[in-house]
């Protein structure tokens, strides 16, 4: 072969990169319009709201007005980005690596106790300092588990109606995972983490009976962590009676409800929260619904809880859509990220409330905090990848 054949031609390769983009996108249809619709209003309702309920916290930490308000929005540009690249990449990869997803995860939760890579924040260590964001680990380890469960379920469906063994093997590995984020100590997320799991296990064919018993056996284990720590039984004790202990374990309790008693049907008004100026720990955070109470009253926190209603409703749909077209681990997928979801916003509102005793986890892509938008936002993207693939699927079967 002589030299000039070996040298690049401009035209063949445009040719040959448009060959290749065509390849990446085909087979898919535009995303579920309701899904992308209720993610960027929770993005848009969550910006406007920790702008709100972040200007005294900013002010008193001699910190710029605006400065968790531009920090949110940092996280929601770059989270989108991320969300872009994670669709492109196909539901198809996320089932091969899998596995490799799930070790990397468990060793970030190892890296947390390395000095100076992992932080404490009032004796919690989740956090590793990446300078630009602190990154909780937690929330990585909630995706990729659920990356982990789906295809061990695509793998062993069949098997799951007949045989303890699957149900155990997955269930050692939530164990292993579980045990070190009790350690940090998170319970919120291991809660969570948990019950993801087991919903993934009941919607893949676990028999009744077996979900039954293993639902009174971590039931059972759950009571068992909860009293096993002295501030966790202070917290049920504050929970039971918040006003009893108004100065002290019930403090963030009762303050949530003195903004949901004054939001009343319509809201004080956007910006004329009282309970954001330091009377309501973590109102930018943890409890930014209540804020959402206070300023838009009933129908404003109403609407809120209906549009993460839509998101989950729409991601079972596509979880149901992609099992009918045999993709099966596209709909494991999908049907964990909308357990997750709900179980994760339902645990948000009933602490704000008072209905569930107060544990540290936020509300999807409306709280503050650049993990947490971060890896919703990866989470939606592979709902949106489903959907494009199992409805182009559909077409092409005539199901749809």
């Amino acid at each position: 072969m002589n030299d000039s054949s070996r040298k690049r031609n401009p035209v063949a390769d445009f040719h040959a990169n448009q060959r290749r983009n065509v390849s990446r996108w085909q087979g898919l249809v535009f995303p579920d319009i309701w899904l992308i619709v209720c993610w960027m209003s929770l993005m848009g309702i969550g910006m406007v709201m920790v702008t709100s309920s972040s200007l005294s916290t900013a002010s008193v930490g001699q910190l710029d007005t605006f400065h968790f308000a531009v920090r949110q929005g940092i996280f929601y540009c770059g989270s989108l980005i991320v969300a872009y690249m994670v669709f492109s990449l196909g539901s198809a990869f996320f089932y091969e690596k899998s596995a490799m997803i799930l070790v990397f995860s468990g060793m970030l939760l190892f890296a947390l106790y390395i000095p100076g890579v992992g932080q404490s924040v009032n004796g919690a260590r989740r956090w590793i300092n990446l300078r630009v964001i602190h990154l909780q680990v937690g929330e990585i380890v909630k995706v990729a588990m659920i990356l982990y469960a789906a295809a061990f379920l695509k793998r062993n469906g069949y098997r799951l109606d007949s045989s303890w063994r699957p149900v155990v093997m997955l269930l050692a590995v939530v164990a292993v995972f579980s045990a070190l984020l009790l350690m940090q100590p998170d319970f919120g997320a291991t809660a969570v983490l948990v019950a993801t799991v087991l919903g993934m296990m009941f919607l893949a064919g676990v028999s009744w009976w077996r979900f039954l018993v293993l639902g009174i056996g971590v039931s059972a284990l759950i009571v068992a962590l909860l009293v096993s720590a002295s501030y966790r039984v202070e917290r049920l004790l504050a929970f039971t009676d918040p006003w009893s202990h108004q100065f002290d374990e019930g403090y963030q309790l009762v303050n949530s409800l003195i903004s949901f008693g004054r939001g009343r049907i319509f809201g004080v008004g956007l910006g004329e929260s009282i309970q954001k100026h330091q009377y309501l720990p973590e109102a930018h955070t943890d409890f930014i619904f209540a804020i959402i109470a206070e300023e838009t009253g009933l129908v404003g926190a109403l609407a809120v809880f209906m549009i993460f209603a839509v998101l989950v409703w729409r991601a079972f749909l596509i979880a149901h859509l992609a099992d009918r077209v045999r993709k099966r681990f596209a709909s494991n997928m999908a049907y964990g990220i909308g357990l997750w979801i709900a179980i994760q916003t339902l645990i948000n509102i009933g602490v704000t409330t008072g209905a569930l005793p107060t544990k540290g986890l936020t509300l999807p892509l409306i709280s503050y905090g650049g993990s947490s938008v971060l890896m919703t936002c990866v989470a939606l993207a592979l709902l949106a990848r489903v959907d494009a693939e199992a409805r182009f699927q559909a077409r092409r079967e005539g199901k749809l």
